[in-house]
């Protein structure tokens, strides 16, 4: 442009007026020349500080052994955590060379007869769980099996409904954007069990589609939302904005995210079931995964005569045995769904995607992202403040051992130890041998001896288990799951 400006002085511009063009000229490019490395710098990302002791050759990068032992729980490969790191492949070996961390990602060795039990067990019945959850599941649980061995076993182990799901129709993808992580969480309730009273509140991150609190309740209250939300934000962050429909289950999260964050930006969305696509879209797996089940044990029961929605003891004794093993078998869900690898983002996991886009939004002026990094004032204890300042400080006791997913133990350091997935007798598999059992051993639990029924004998379909016994589970897999949620963020902060 200069060298053109200088040919057409005195030919088609006035020499004084080609000068004084020419030097604004000089000076707008001089000033993007000097503010292109910054734009640069900030767009980057997480980058590892340098360690300048004053040695021979060049600093070396602080990478801590907590920050790779987070990643590689998250399922990271090594080429994958040199690039988050912006370092090189060679860095991150020595790393973890150092610490004693670098393990061979090689596949389980298990056979193909306990590989079949294993997936049976997984299963219980329910022929609309793929491979890809199945395999999910079973990295939770620390085996890595290939996809072609799980697709395989499934096929053996019930090839009929192998046969429907690839018959099965597909949904048409939609285009869906947002900025980045926190930036719009999508909240609905589920009603396929409504007929038994029972509701299934939820909410998805829509960046990463990471489940941030699912759980079931007898009511649709407004309050019982918002308690889940409360749950969530405690240990994910405070969403920029949600998106809700109208109902009035969601009117206090809506006030909450409107004085939280404001009302003249559009925090809480509202409008129709249509423009919730992330959680409605959810709602099909987790009819998949883990209501069906239900449903078509319900019906058994009430199509035997077990249970009679018009009868008040029945409906209580039905509550208080399966909405415990209903919230069992949803953290389930969630955990196998937080790690399980998306086919349009390159296999990655939601989870993956949620910390990486942490990490690649760091300074970046967004507001979610930007309070999960903001510096929290020592000794602040959980019940004041901005909550994502608090986020992490329930998971200090359990930041050792990350619950999620792909190193295969669950973070309990909160808890104990949590029920994996599908481990011997769970709830998952209602449908299997727990309709037969409720069929067997509880013709009269809930008709016969009414409330009794649900409080000394419990067998309404438990398999002969107490009723007390999923309550107990529920506490401590909500605790594990807390943790598991918290040591996220406390894991990101550190980085």
């Amino acid at each position: 442009m200069l060298r053109s400006l200088e040919w057409a002085k005195g030919r088609l511009l006035n020499a004084q007026a080609a000068d004084e063009i020419i030097h604004e000229v000089s000076d707008f490019i001089q000033e993007i020349q000097t503010s292109e490395p910054r734009v640069q710098e900030e767009s980057t990302g997480y980058r590892p500080p340098l360690n300048s002791n004053g040695s021979r050759g060049p600093p070396s990068y602080i990478i801590t052994q907590d920050q790779l032992s987070f990643l590689l729980s998250c399922g990271f490969t090594v080429t994958q955590i040199a690039d988050i790191l912006h370092t090189s492949v060679s860095t991150v070996k020595r790393r973890l060379r150092s610490f004693n961390l670098l393990q061979s990602a090689s596949y389980s060795d298990i056979s193909d007869v306990d590989l079949d039990a294993k997936i049976r067990d997984l299963v219980a019945g329910n022929d609309q769980l793929g491979s890809e959850a199945v395999r999910a599941q079973l990295r939770a649980e620390g085996l890595l099996v290939q996809r072609c061995r799980v697709r395989t076993s499934m096929h053996r182990v019930n090839p009929r409904a192998a046969a429907l799901r690839a018959m099965s129709q597909r949904l048409r993808r939609r285009s869906y954007r947002v900025a980045g992580p926190n930036s719009l969480w999508h909240l609905d309730g589920n009603h396929k069990l409504i007929r038994w009273r029972i509701v299934i509140h939820g909410a998805i991150d829509g960046y990463s589609r990471l489940i941030t609190f699912l759980r079931a309740a007898n009511n649709n209250r407004s309050s019982t939302v918002m308690d889940g939300f409360l749950d969530a934000i405690s240990k994910y962050g405070v969403p920029s904005r949600v998106r809700t429909d109208h109902g009035g289950e969601n009117n206090a999260v809506c006030l909450f995210m409107n004085l939280f964050r404001g009302t003249d930006r559009g925090s809480a969305l509202r409008g129709r079931s249509t423009h919730n696509q992330r959680i409605e879209r959810l709602w099909v797996d987790l009819w998949r995964g883990v209501s069906n089940v239900y449903y078509d044990l319900f019906n058994f029961l009430e199509s035997e005569g077990i249970v009679d929605v018009d009868n008040e003891m029945h409906m209580w004794a039905l509550h208080h045995v399966y909405i415990p093993r209903i919230n069992k078998d949803l953290r389930n869900f969630s955990r196998q769904w937080n790690n399980h690898g998306l086919r349009t983002e390159r296999h990655q996991s939601p989870l993956q995607i949620f910390v990486r886009g942490c990490l690649a939004q760091q300074s970046q002026p967004s507001t979610a992202v930007r309070e999960m990094f903001a510096a929290r004032p020592t000794g602040s204890s959980g019940g004041e403040g901005n909550p994502a300042e608090q986020v992490g400080e329930k998971a200090t006791g359990a930041a050792g051992e990350e619950a999620t997913g792909a190193a295969g133990e669950e973070a309990t350091g909160a808890a104990g130890e949590e029920a994996t997935g599908a481990a011997g007798e769970e709830a998952t598999g209602a449908a299997g041998e727990e309709a037969t059992g409720a069929a067997g051993e509880k013709a009269t639990g809930a008709a016969g001896e009414e409330a009794t029924g649900a409080a000394g004998e419990e067998a309404t379909g438990a398999a002969g288990e107490k009723a007390t016994e999923p309550a107990g589970e529920e506490a401590t897999g909500a605790a594990g799951e807390e943790a598991t949620g918290a040591e996220v963020l406390c894991k990101i902060e550190q980085l």
